[in-house]
């Protein structure tokens, strides 16, 4: 293992999900031209529905990656080829699971999320669209990790591309030119995800290397419980956003009103889009990590996690100066109005801050996955949303207001930060290389 390989692996990683994060600017940004404050406010209290259906599918993805990667660093191609069988598998049926369970609670959970008086309509309108077509989020976000567990980062980086730029053309033609709304924005992203699933599944099933056959799509319960066990901890780190998400929104309505909605919207589609950039260290080095895993190599592990936190530390540093220089622009950039938008500058330090902290949490959280230390992984995925982010979502703007809504942001990536590298240290005590 060495520094070209470490960067082929990890830079498409990071553009991929820099792309990803990009299909939510895109909507945010046609969707505020053309619908002002409402809009941005009604697509962010949907989008925690949004976030559990892509996160369902980065889960599976992510848990049948890593055990295909250990697989390949072990020689056995014959189990990475059934892995990646069952979880296209899995893929499916979690797509008919949710699109059923969320068309009868969605008129239910949007009210419960914020979508109250004139919000409720524009939500619903874009929602219902997401929701029927749930199968191509849930592909479109499984694949892209199966594809990098593949030994493929490059092609999950074109098809994620490719995906992006149709966003844009179609988002375009949907919402501004046509006025379609809400429902617009939806069918400009789900028509753009689903044209990179016919290559991302003709790149995975034409795999020389890996060969599939039609006995690898038999269901494996030691695989599926074993690519559940690892997903919990990537689906759990994807579904926060939806957790932080619907907290912020209730506080921002219950301290600081729909002007405070749109405050967190502006700052969650910024932020929304450098997250991925720094997610995409941990997601483009774990498949390194799990290979070398599989083949032993303790050294190329150690070199690889060293990598990742000087990577991660410094793309933190350089995205969080840009966010502060460039933030009386963030809420002009969405269409927000003059009160929005200085408000959004007005809260953009505490979210700068948070950006190192973030990368930290992520790389952590990433090796224990990659390591198929489960446990590890998911305590610090789901401390997060049923934990940490809560006590600070309540106990700070009661104490500071509306600026301790976006305070409570720093204090908990600090707080996973400070976790997830004392839990590393001790297991590499416990367990040295």
């Amino acid at each position: 293992m060495n520094t070209r390989s470490f960067l082929k692996a990890v830079l498409p990683s990071m553009l991929s999900q820099m792309l990803n994060g990009f299909f939510i600017i895109v909507d945010g940004f046609f969707i505020g031209g053309a619908m002002g404050d409402a809009g941005l406010a009604a697509i962010n209290i949907a989008w925690p529905i949004v976030a559990v259906i892509m996160s369902t599918g980065m889960g599976l993805g992510t848990g049948g990656a890593v055990l295909t990667a250990i697989a390949r660093g072990e020689g056995d191609s014959k189990t990475a080829s059934r892995v990646r069988g069952n979880t296209l598998l899995a893929l499916a049926l979690a797509s008919v699971l949710l699109m059923s369970v969320f068309w009868i609670t969605y008129p239910t959970l949007l009210p419960l999320m914020g979508a109250v008086d004139h919000l409720y309509p524009l939500a619903a309108d874009y929602i219902r669209v997401v929701i029927l077509c749930s199968a191509v989020q849930v592909f479109s976000s499984g694949l892209l990790p199966l594809l990098r567990g593949s030994g493929k980062p490059v092609a999950a980086m074109a098809v994620m591309v490719q995906g992006l730029l149709m966003n844009i053309f179609l988002d375009w033609l949907f919402v501004w030119k046509l006025n379609l709304g809400m429902f617009g924005a939806a069918a400009a992203t789900l028509l753009a995800q689903f044209s990179g699933i016919p290559v991302a599944l003709v790149l995975l099933l034409g795999n020389k290397k890996i060969p599939l056959h039609g006995g690898d799509f038999v269901p494996c319960k030691t695989l599926l419980r074993k690519m559940v066990v690892l997903g919990a901890s990537p689906f759990g780190l994807s579904v926060s956003v939806s957790a932080v998400i619907l907290l912020n929104n209730v506080q921002a309505l219950r301290y600081g009103g729909a002007n405070a909605v749109a405050v967190y919207a502006i700052l969650s589609y910024v932020f929304g889009s450098l997250h991925p950039l720094l997610s995409g260290v941990g997601e483009g080095s774990q498949p390194l990590v799990s290979y070398c895993h599989g083949a032993k190599d303790t050294k190329g592990m150690r070199f690889v996690r060293r990598a990742a936190f000087f990577m991660v530390l410094c793309v933190a540093v350089v995205l969080a100066t840009g966010a502060w220089l460039t933030r009386y622009q963030a809420g002009m950039l969405f269409g927000a109005g003059e009160q929005a938008a200085e408000g959004a500058a007005q809260g953009m330090l505490w979210y700068c801050l948070c950006l190192p902290c973030f990368g930290i949490a992520r790389i952590c959280s990433s090796y224990f996955c990659a390591t198929a230390q489960s446990r590890m992984a998911n305590l610090l995925a789901f401390a997060e949303p049923l934990l940490v982010q809560p006590v600070c979502l309540l106990v700070l703007p009661m104490i500071f207001g509306v600026q301790g809504i976006w305070a409570a942001v720093f204090a908990a990536y600090l707080l996973l930060a400070l976790a997830g590298l004392a839990m590393l240290y001790r297991t590499l005590q416990v367990q040295p290389e």
